[in-house]
């Protein structure tokens, strides 16, 4: 079955609500065939680095009472006749704040809601919990082809950002939490909203005052066209459960080119106070051609395909069909 996927890279502004789905409603016109999923990233409208739990408790929203994220996806999906998967600060009914990813279907019903299950430092400062569901569990997304009317469940995972991460960074490497587990349930379709730092983001700099970092921010000069190529390489990386590789000894359940695997990585771009995103929303396919003779676990790996990519500057959209 192909579907058609559209990723959207935003640069959202904290306290710019309106401003920030006005920019998403922008992009959004630039659709104009049917379209089967659109992912936004994380906290896609609201914005990522906030100071508190004190900052970020107005943008708090819950399955139960939903606010401009949530309404927005719904809004989308209604109107797309698909699936939209967006990133949002969620506020459970015990007070439990947590960084969330929503997923509707295409008549507008939210069918899974997902938890960040890693936190990255930037989540414990404005106060959010780990996902108490470990493991992450896989889901199934119903796909409607909407040229015969069938439809086809796909088996899939949302990690967001960090997840992909060894826990911590205390975690061994090699551990590959979020990708194994996924590979070890068959996920096939593989959605990871980010607000993944560029590698070059001054906010790393812990030595350097943050009057120093936020100058350096401001003034850090990035490529507008090209993708940040270390960081998709290292996405890639982090699925190696997934490459044909000469270490590998996971056998492949996924077969040939008529069988593979997606992976999206929908992330943010911009600057917030000392830190600079990355960009480069990606979507890859993996395929096993049987071939386990390859060392290379990035992009130069010929058992994983760049479907496509954007630059690590620019607020876009990107659209591609894929097999699932």
């Amino acid at each position: 079955m192909k579907i058609r996927i559209a990723l959207l890279q935003l640069n959202p502004r904290i306290g710019q609500i309106e401003t920030n789905i006005s920019k998403v409603n922008q992009l959004l016109k630039k659709i104009t065939t049917p379209i089967d999923l659109i992912v936004l990233p994380e906290l896609a409208i609201t914005g990522y680095n906030f100071a508190d739990s004190t900052h970020i408790k107005p943008y708090l929203e819950s399955t139960a009472n939903y606010g401009p994220s949530l309404n927005l996806a719904k809004q989308t999906s209604t109107k797309f006749n698909c699936v939209t998967v967006i990133g949002y600060p969620e506020l459970h009914e015990n007070k439990t704040i947590y960084n969330s990813c929503a997923v509707f279907n295409e008549i507008g019903d939210l069918i899974y809601n997902y938890r960040k299950t890693f936190l990255y430092e930037t989540d414990e400062k404005w106060g959010s919990s780990e996902n108490p569901v470990k493991n992450f569990p896989s889901f199934e997304i119903p796909f409607v082809d909407k040229q015969n009317g069938t439809s086809k469940s796909i088996i899939s995972n949302i990690g967001i950002c960090m997840d992909l991460n060894p826990y911590k960074f205390e975690a061994p490497f090699n551990k590959f939490e979020y990708s194994l587990s996924s590979y070890a349930q068959r996920v096939k379709l593989l959605i990871c909203p980010m607000a993944w730092l560029h590698p070059d983001s001054p906010s790393l700099k812990s030595e350097l005052s943050l009057t120093k970092r936020v100058e350096l921010a401001d003034n850090l000069k990035l490529n507008e066209k090209e993708s940040s190529q270390s960081t998709v390489d290292y996405w890639i990386l982090r699925m190696f459960p997934y490459l044909n590789h000469t270490h590998s000894f996971i056998p492949k359940w996924f077969n040939g080119q008529d069988d593979k695997v997606t992976a999206i990585c929908c992330n943010r771009v911009g600057t917030e106070d000392d830190v600079v995103y990355a960009g480069s929303s990606s979507i890859f396919q993996f395929t096993n051609d049987g071939n386990y003779d390859y060392d290379e676990t990035s992009s130069k790996n010929p058992s994983v395909e760049i479907v496509g990519e954007l630059s690590q500057v620019t607020e876009d959209i990107l659209i591609r069909e894929v097999d699932v």
